[in-house]
């Protein structure tokens, strides 16, 4: 690896910049569902990743393998592909899946820890996290208000979770009549535009 990180050949590039590129990308795919649109500031994320993975791969040669270079014996040939994709690639998804669940976040909330984020919090923990059962009325800039009720985050409503883009989708939509939301017979849906929305009243439903 010292021979490695003191050449800078074609061979070399590969190293510095692919494992961090497949660990951004396939992390947006597990957390988003989709990947994300890159420019060239993103090559410094990706040589930060990879320094960051060569480093953490060295650290578990040596203390698994006993040697820190142990590793590069697996490391030519088709276990080239192995270490400089497949290895990102895992860690990637793994590291998005996790933050999808939010579960250090909810542990910290839970205790009163909430940190500085540079997503729009109030759309990715109240909206995105609505529990189901939800009543939502949706305030729109050239329309009536849209009332309707979040069914659930993965199969009927859905709320966008890229930060330049808040678009809603509510799979049942009704009515208030006094205190109580009645539904709409036969069950319809609607989508809404995020330059369409004005602001949001949540009736929260009970968490489960």
């Amino acid at each position: 690896m010292e021979e490695l990180f003191k050449s800078f050949d074609a061979i070399a590039i590969l190293y510095w910049v692919v494992p961090g590129a497949f660990f951004i990308l396939f992390r947006s795919f597990a957390l988003k569902g989709a990947f994300p649109s890159l420019g060239k500031d993103d090559v410094v994320a990706f040589i930060i990743v990879s320094v960051l993975y060569w480093y953490l791969l060295i650290w578990a040669s040596a203390t698994f393998l006993g040697a820190p270079e142990a590793f590069r014996q697996h490391g030519a040939g088709a276990g080239s592909i192995v270490v400089l994709a497949v290895f990102p690639i895992l860690a990637g998804v793994g590291v998005g899946l996790f933050e999808s669940r939010d579960v250090v976040g909810r542990l910290l909330r839970a205790f009163g820890v909430k940190f500085l984020s540079p997503y729009a919090t109030a759309w990715e923990s109240v909206v995105v996290n609505l529990p189901p059962g939800s009543v939502l009325i949706v305030h729109l800039k050239d329309a009536q208000p849209v009332v309707g009720r979040w069914t659930t985050a993965q199969i009927g409503s859905a709320a966008s979770t890229d930060r330049d883009v808040r678009d809603l989708y509510l799979d049942e939509i009704g009515s208030v009549i006094g205190a109580n939301y009645q539904p709409f017979v036969p069950v319809r849906g609607a989508y809404m535009a995020a330059e369409q929305i004005q602001f949001i009243e949540v009736i929260a439903a009970a968490a489960n």
